[in-house]
């Protein structure tokens, strides 16, 4: 059956096998779980078996492709699980690859943060522009509350740049192969933290001390107390400033 590729799923299928054995080989997955994303029509899916995992749990939300996926379980039924869902509903552990469709990526990372203390490794194609944001360095165009959240985390690594003519539909943007490694397996509650990113990089050309001045009326003396330049702009703040702020003004 002809498959119609979703727009609001965000889905491009990788379709180049050379690109798809590099995405698998990037982690050792031999006897790990493994958590696939939107599997597709099983291309990843395919490659990932073939290097032995102890099980794989495909996450899929579109049910035109649950056939397909149901084939591939029964002929795999000691190794695969299928979950017919919501990938922003299940919580997610062990080791994650994925090609993840591109209207929920920055979504999705900033949710598997929560679960950072589970998590082993990601492996995950993205759009090209947000894995720039997630590996941006300080003072930097694409610097942002997204570099600032995984950084604390996480390391971040760029492995592998994909042109469009790869996938099937072809996208309008490049994709590029990135592995996040957790930093620490400590449970992370990062909510004082996000509020101040989000209330910091809302207005990127005002100062850290404009910016932050709401939350009480000695703002700019707590910020200096931090070692903080308080007409420091938002971009040019390491992450650890952040999580100084967090700690000092909420």
């Amino acid at each position: 059956m002809q498959h119609f590729f979703k727009k609001s799923l965000g889905q491009h299928f990788l379709v180049n096998k050379s690109i798809l054995k590099k995405i698998v080989s990037i982690k050792d997955i031999k006897d790990k779980i493994i958590f696939e994303i939107g599997p597709g029509q099983g291309a990843l899916t395919k490659e990932i078996l073939l290097n032995k995992p102890k099980k794989l749990i495909l996450i899929e939300k579109d049910t035109n492709l649950k056939p397909k996926l149901l084939k591939l379980q029964e002929k795999f039924k000691d190794t695969i699980s299928y979950v017919d869902d919501d990938i922003l509903n299940i919580n997610l552990k062990d080791q994650i690859i994925s090609n993840l469709p591109y209207n929920i990526a920055s979504t999705l990372i900033i949710k598997l943060i929560i679960n950072f203390d589970i998590v082993e490794s990601m492996v995950f194609m993205v759009q090209k522009e947000v894995a720039e944001r997630l590996s941006a360095k300080v003072s930097t165009p694409f610097y942002s509350r997204l570099s600032v959240l995984i950084q604390l985390h996480a390391v971040v690594e760029k492995v592998l740049e994909v042109e469009p003519h790869n996938f099937h539909p072809k996208p309008k943007v490049k994709s590029t192969v990135i592995k996040i490694t957790p930093i620490s397996k400590k449970k992370i509650i990062y909510d004082k933290l996000d509020y101040i990113l989000k209330i910091s990089f809302r207005q990127r050309r005002k100062t850290i001390k404009n910016n932050l001045k709401t939350f009480c009326i000695d703002a700019e003396k707590r910020i200096l107390e931090c070692g903080i330049d308080p007409n420091s702009r938002p971009q040019d703040l390491e992450p650890n400033d952040y999580m100084k702020l967090s700690k000092a003004l909420i």
